[in-house]
């Protein structure tokens, strides 16, 4: 936390984690940031190139094609969709576009949406999730104690939790308290075997955020949207700024949203995540961490008491190994001996146990990770 009270900053900035680490970015392996170990499909690689010759054009402001496409897509009206610059910028300009006089945040959660309620000038109130039970939201205790004109910030999954939430007890808190706003950030809800999104209840005072840069592996790109009651849509497309989504961004969001191999691509991720997140979790325990049990592309884990604190292993981590990982000391309610590491491939994630192992001195790391591999599943 900041001297004001407020989050501080993400992972997943390669050119300063080398720098720290002493290495080339390119050689540093990143389990900070959660993006697809897959990569970019093959059809958006050729999109993002066939846009360079539109450059000397501005981009559509209305974004009509990504927003047909994610229409199609989801099953829902184009008119309620809503492009933006990444989720982010939608997360930072949604408390002004609903006129919250509140914004309500779980604790952990994802930092920027108390940082963008703070920018705002609004009053936060963060909610605390208890460990003991992974960390789940009591959504009846929540409608009992929010007010009218709240904003209410929920991650389905949560990060860094990586917890999914109850959609019926959603529904009935929505139901009884019309008066609030329910924000669902799903950012990484693509990587879920068989979540329901919040897109599917289709209620007015129930506003849901995506990504495409992470499950699409484009972060530098910059590209998300938000699906909300079709007033609420078209009074944003007036308050943000008229080109916030690039040409490039547009043509690349809208030819993967349409490329007839995304199933297949979402199959492959999922069934990678799904594996490797059940392996690189029995390896984090067998090393006496304490791991919960998301959903996500990602675990968070506590390390053991025996264990330095989490930013400590982190910088050892990065400076002995060149892996960098997400201590998670700043997000309020997790002590310093938290940590979030992404789920990649089954060689990285081999290679970060065996790192991991060695920086804890429980092994000598290869050993480690060695007496894990016949059980590590399908990659």
């Amino acid at each position: 936390m900041t001297a004001q009270g407020v989050p501080g900053t993400h992972g997943g900035n390669r050119e300063a984690l080398a720098r720290r680490a002493g290495c080339r970015p390119g050689d540093l392996l990143d389990f900070s940031a959660n993006i697809n170990p897959l990569g970019m499909p093959l059809s958006g690689q050729e999109a993002l190139g066939q846009a360079m010759h539109t450059l000397a054009d501005y981009p559509d402001p209305d974004c009509t094609a990504l927003r047909a496409v994610v229409g199609d897509a989801l099953a829902v009206a184009p008119e309620r969709v809503l492009a933006g610059n990444g989720a982010e910028q939608l997360i930072w300009w949604l408390p002004r576009l609903v006129q919250a006089g509140r914004v309500v945040v779980m604790a952990p959660c994802y930092l920027d949406h108390w940082r963008a309620a703070s920018a705002w000038g609004l009053k936060v109130l963060p909610v605390g999730q208890r460990a003991g039970t992974d960390f789940e939201v009591d959504l009846p205790a929540l409608a009992a104690m929010v007010v009218a004109g709240d904003l209410v910030w929920l991650g389905h999954p949560n990060n860094p939790t990586g917890r999914l939430l109850d959609l019926d007890a959603l529904v009935a808190a929505a139901a009884a308290r019309p008066d609030v706003w329910w924000a669902l950030d799903e950012a990484f809800i693509d990587f879920v075997d068989g979540a329901a999104s919040g897109v599917e209840l289709a209620l007015d005072n129930v506003v849901v955020v995506r990504s495409l840069t992470k499950f699409f592996a484009m972060p530098g790109l910059r590209l998300g949207y938000a699906v909300l009651a079709p007033d609420l849509a078209a009074a944003g497309r007036r308050l943000l700024p008229a080109w916030s989504v690039s040409t490039p961004a547009q043509r690349v969001g809208t030819t993967l949203l349409a490329d007839p191999g995304l199933a297949e691509f979402t199959a492959r991720t999922r069934r990678l995540i799904r594996t490797q997140r059940a392996w690189l979790a029995a390896g984090l325990r067998r090393l006496g961490a304490r791991v919960v049990d998301g959903s996500a592309n990602y675990l968070l884990w506590r390390l053991p008491e025996s264990a330095p604190p989490g930013a400590e292993v982190a910088d050892a981590l990065l400076r002995r190994t060149h892996i960098a990982v997400r201590a998670c000391n700043d997000y309020r309610g997790l002590d310093a001996r938290w940590l979030r590491v992404a789920v990649r491939t089954p060689a990285e994630n081999e290679r970060l146990l065996a790192a991991l192992a060695a920086v804890l001195g429980t092994g000598d790391g290869a050993d480690t990770a060695g007496d894990l591999s016949e059980s590590r599943g399908e990659a």
